[in-house]
């Protein structure tokens, strides 16, 4: 049965009975869904994208698809970065989940506009797993390393694995990411402004690109922005940071000629009471 797991909200904050709560969701589960950013935050954050996607990529059979690495190196984007990296009860849920006293970013950050995503998890995988050792990730002090997602629509298509973070796998094929059964997965929805909170191991999915074929996201598409933040001192923090630096390098040149998006021209306030 498909579950949501939600707690107070991100912006107001929340009593330390809750972030106890929401981080031990995280250690368990492997994802938390929080409440996320107001209204008119998410608005804005809306429109910067929307007013930058010549800065984005193609890098999809969907021509309204759109993809930036490492957005934060942007003037003109970087205020959007604060809105996943800098939130108080982000940061103190992630500290409780990690043990650990201090977070920072990797310099692992996204921005996508309807981007299809098959099963997979978010460590280095293909090329770059050499990066990693199964001690760093899986070991006594593994882990502690997170996706910060912000939603700025509502969000019904990200499905997870509950507690498969905590499963050593193989990271040369993302095949290995998917379910054994369709039972073993669970829906996730996310109302418009959410945070979603997920483990680097956790194996999830988003919308696929049939989904997303539909005409009318390119009209009001789809944005995720979302950052990485690892614990300081943890192993796979470090590790994870050492090998995106080659990983961005490697997009910037393998995308940096690919058209921009095709997104219809926005002459009226944007509709974002459907789920997707």
């Amino acid at each position: 049965m498909d579950s949501e797991i939600r707690s107070g909200g991100a912006e107001a904050g929340m009593h330390k009975s809750e972030i106890a709560w929401a981080s031990h969701q995280l250690v368990e589960r492997g994802f938390v869904v929080l409440d996320g950013v107001p209204a008119a935050t998410m608005h804005e954050a809306r429109q910067s994208v929307l007013d930058n996607a010549h800065l984005l990529r193609n890098t999809r059979p969907n021509p309204s698809s759109g993809h930036l690495a490492g957005f934060h190196r942007y003037p003109s984007l970087e205020h959007l970065h604060s809105l996943v990296s800098s939130n108080p009860v982000v940061l103190d849920v992630l500290k409780e989940a990690s043990g650990c006293s201090l977070m920072r970013s990797i310099g692992l950050s996204d921005i996508t506009v309807n981007r299809s995503q098959h099963w997979h998890v978010d460590l280095l995988r293909g090329k770059y797993q050499p990066y990693l050792q199964p001690e760093t990730c899986w070991g006594p002090d593994g882990g502690g390393v997170y996706k910060v997602l912000l939603y700025l629509q509502p969000g019904a298509t990200l499905r997870v694995l509950p507690g498969a973070h905590k499963k050593p796998r193989e990271l040369d094929n993302d095949r290995k990411s998917e379910p054994d059964s369709a039972d073993d997965s669970v829906g996730v929805d996310v109302t418009a402004g959410g945070i979603v909170l997920m483990d680097l191991r956790l194996p999830h999915r988003g919308s696929s690109e049939a989904e997303l074929a539909n005409p009318d996201f390119a009209r009001t598409p789809k944005i995720l922005i979302s950052t990485v933040l690892g614990g300081v001192g943890k192993p796979l923090t470090d590790a994870m940071e050492k090998g995106n630096f080659e990983r961005l390098l490697d997009w910037d040149a393998l995308h940096g000629s690919c058209a921009s998006p095709k997104l219809a021209s926005q002459t009226e306030p944007i509709e974002l009471a459907a789920r997707y």
